[in-house]
């Protein structure tokens, strides 16, 4: 399954969010059962607008960690202080035709 998350980054933040955004992900994959990473977006139409698709084995290992405490409390403090989340939302993947070959 897929979580997709969306933030409204404050201007002049944009790195500091993006650092700590990947900080947080790398601590999650590596510290958090069903975490396999995930990817960070940039709208064009809009630049602080930021969108992450984050890939869990399941919804119940996602709503563990959404029930938990941080697994990077630093992390996300800042990111919680560069940005104002607007939506956290859950799918079920259908398919996946992404090249993952590089």
């Amino acid at each position: 399954m897929r979580a997709v998350y969306r933030w409204r980054v404050k201007p002049g933040d944009e790195e500091t969010f993006t650092k700590a955004w990947a900080q947080a992900t790398k601590t999650i994959r590596s510290k958090v059962k069903g975490a396999r990473g995930s990817m960070l977006l940039r709208s064009l139409r809009d630049p602080a607008e930021f969108m992450a698709t984050a890939r869990w084995d399941s919804f119940q290992d996602w709503q563990a960690f959404t029930q938990s405490d941080p697994a990077d409390p630093e992390a996300f403090r800042v990111m919680s202080a560069a940005s104002q989340m607007l939506s956290a939302e859950v799918f079920d993947e259908v398919e996946d035709l992404l090249d993952y070959q590089q």
